[in-house]
């Protein structure tokens, strides 16, 4: 009798409430955060407190750079013990695609360059683009591992989710923004959502009309690269009392926020984008059961 081979195991700490990213019924957008790989626990734990939602995914990836990743509503903690790489840094998304081939293919005619060629990781295959705003965004392409199986996420008792959203900050002069949130509905196949007050909501990218922030693509300052959209002006409060009493999170007396680890957010709500509860189903949400 021939011995069935064992799957390899995964590494301790490994999770996916969906391993198998074929069934999305589009790309999901998530905004990224670069963080040390000692600060990864709290961090996980401050986002699940904000957005009243556990994390979804949990990835050591040893032969990858030594990379740990961890997701909690539509932000990705990338956490390393190794300084992160100027590419890295200057990486403004990751989306979490259907099929990597299919996406690559869509993108042909959009305009958008491929820097880094597809190539398999633990989590399923990965490729880095720069769209033709400059911006630089890394595609994955998620499947299981041999006997992975979807692990419900752990919600403690007593806690809800919030209402608060975390989104892809892009920030375009004003004269350009008609032009960026058209661009965007291309790029992600997404119509953008009700809009206000300078800003877009496109799938999971907020596109905010802003003469003063850089807007130089992959070569600018990173600047302001999350935004946090609030059901409600209490739940926008409530957030601000959040970071008031957090330690090393503050805010100024415009939008910005700083949050956990020195991390720059954005804070809006629904008012602000004229009914924008209409877009606060999360992009991962969308999923085909057949």
């Amino acid at each position: 009798m021939t011995a069935t081979p064992r799957a390899a195991a995964l590494p301790e700490r490994w999770f996916r409430t969906l391993p198998d990213s074929s069934g999305l019924e589009r790309s999901r957008v998530l905004a990224r955060s670069l963080i040390p790989l000692a600060e990864l626990d709290r961090h996980i734990a401050f986002h699940e407190d904000l957005l009243g939602v556990p994390a979804s995914l949990r990835m050591p990836i040893p032969d990858f750079g030594g990379l740990e990743l961890a997701a909690v509503g539509d932000l990705l903690l990338i956490a390393s013990e190794r300084p992160f790489t100027p590419v890295q840094r200057r990486t403004a998304y990751s989306l979490i695609v259907p099929s990597l081939a299919d996406e690559l293919t869509r993108l042909e005619d959009t305009g958008t360059t491929v820097l880094e060629p597809v190539e398999s990781i633990l989590p399923g295959a990965r490729a880095r683009v720069r769209y033709p705003d400059g911006t630089l965004a890394e595609l994955v392409e998620h499947r299981p591992q041999p006997g992975e199986t979807p692990r419900p996420p752990s919600v403690p008792e007593g806690r809800v989710p919030s209402g608060v959203r975390v989104l892809a900050r892009r920030a375009v002069p004003r004269a350009g923004f008609t032009e960026m949130v058209e661009l965007y509905e291309e790029l992600l196949a997404t119509a953008a959502g009700p809009r206000g007050r300078g800003a877009a909501a496109v799938g999971n990218v907020l596109v905010v009309a802003d003469d003063a922030s850089s807007h130089e693509g992959d070569e600018g300052d990173e600047g302001v690269r999350v935004a946090l959209l609030a059901p409600d002006a209490a739940a926008a409060d409530a957030i601000r009392q959040l970071v008031a009493e957090g330690g090393d999170f503050g805010q100024d007396p415009a939008r910005n926020v700083t949050l956990i680890g020195g991390t720059r957010a954005e804070l809006w709500n629904a008012d602000d984008l004229d009914g924008a509860g209409v877009i606060a189903t999360p992009a991962g949400a969308a999923y085909r059961t057949g």
